[in-house]
């Protein structure tokens, strides 16, 4: 494992210098093992939800590179703890955050061929869409938008997050098992949410929508009035994923590719003069406002899968490089010897305003309180995955 040798101060920012290092990638992925046992849930205590999926999807990413069964082991003293050996899931949840882990559940199916995983795969794809016998207990929009969960809260409610939570899923489901309605649902929902948040004139996308124009955040076409890192970045890895595993062929892919490409455009010209993307990503002067690194990772992860598929141009190559590099500086060493990731922001729904958001301070990872925040990991593996490979 990596040994500071020396810590500069840049900029206000507590920059680690390492020696003999291997990659981020690897390291973060080792130092999440070691830290918390038996499996990842130890870290976050939220059962099967994105908290939990979302590191070991980065995880995963991770070993497609390296093939260290280790990291494959890991992921899958999770599942098992949520998956029976019939397949059955336990703890399903009727929002969007508790969809993503089927993506653990595809990944495990193809690493190991065990049917089980399949079978949950099918129960969590059944669960979102419905079937004839047993149709979905999702709530949704009058025009077919699944709201972001199933409460009070977020009644008439979607948001772009909720593209990231549930669609790739889809997308590799329908892929993997020739399921054209899957296919069809996820690319809906994602052009349904893009059309009713995303501004064509900053190529941003606004936190949420409301149907019904109620909340005390919507506006009076229903939008949030923000832009928030975090949700541009789960946007555009969900539109690259997507992408990725969409057929060409789909009514729908070039619609997708579009949109990606429209919303980098966005993202562009938002990277701030660090390289990095603002808490507030379209505020960068106002007061409070922070570099927050889980958009910013998100987004890294995004724009280079973008550029190495061919879909965007090389004019990325410079704001993706200046973006690792900055971002690498927002790492330091946790004082058990391991790596830790700083200046994210931790779990929020969507805010009134622009200080409502930027009075949410930013947290590193591992957290010097108890609760700990997996955003950080997630980002960081993301980025690794597509810059250091």
């Amino acid at each position: 494992m990596m040994k500071a040798i020396m810590v500069l101060v840049l900029c206000g920012v507590i920059v680690p210098v390492f020696g003999q290092r291997t990659q981020w990638g690897v390291d973060f992925s080792d130092a999440i093992i070691s830290r918390y046992q038996p499996n990842i849930n130890a870290m976050t205590g939220k059962d099967w939800d994105h908290a939990n999926s979302i590191i070991l999807h980065g995880m995963e990413k991770i070993y497609a590179h390296t093939g260290d069964k280790t990291y494959v082991q890991y992921i899958q003293s999770f599942v098992d703890d949520f998956v029976s050996s019939e397949g059955e899931v336990r703890g399903l949840k009727t929002e969007l955050d508790g969809i993503h882990p089927g993506v653990l559940c595809l990944f495990l199916y193809q690493e190991t061929g065990e049917e089980r995983y399949q079978v949950a795969a099918q129960q969590m794809r059944d669960f979102l869409i419905g079937t004839v016998d047993h149709p979905s207990v999702f709530q949704k929009t009058p025009d077919g938008g699944y709201w972001h969960k199933n409460n009070d809260h977020y009644e008439q409610v979607m948001t772009v997050d909720g593209a990231y939570m549930s669609n790739p899923f889809l997308v590799k489901y329908g892929q993997m098992f020739d399921d054209a309605e899957s296919l069809d649902v996820a690319t809906f929902q994602t052009l349904l949410i893009a059309s009713r948040s995303f501004n064509i004139e900053s190529h941003l996308p606004y936190h949420g929508w409301n149907y019904a124009k109620n909340k005390s955040w919507s506006n009076a076409i229903g939008t949030s009035t923000e832009v928030w890192s975090r949700s541009v970045g789960w946007f555009s890895m969900a539109l690259v994923d997507i992408l990725d595993d969409l057929p060409a062929t789909h009514s729908d892919y070039q619609n997708i590719l579009y949109l990606f490409q429209q919303l980098s455009v966005g993202i562009k010209e938002t990277q701030n003069q660090q390289g990095l993307w603002y808490q507030m990503v379209n505020h960068p002067s106002a007061f409070g406002n922070y570099i927050e690194t889980s958009g910013s990772g998100m987004v890294i992860y995004a724009l280079k899968k973008g550029m190495d598929k061919g879909w965007l141009d090389t004019s990325y190559e410079g704001v993706v490089n200046q973006a690792w590099n900055s971002m690498q500086t927002y790492i330091s060493t946790n004082p058990d010897g391991l790596p830790q990731i700083n200046s994210f922001n931790p779990g929020m729904g969507i805010k009134d305003n622009l200080d409502e958001y930027v009075k949410v301070r930013p947290v590193s990872c591992p957290s010097e309180s108890e609760k700990q925040h997996p955003h950080g990991y997630c980002a960081i593996l993301m980025a690794a995955s597509v810059m250091e490979f």
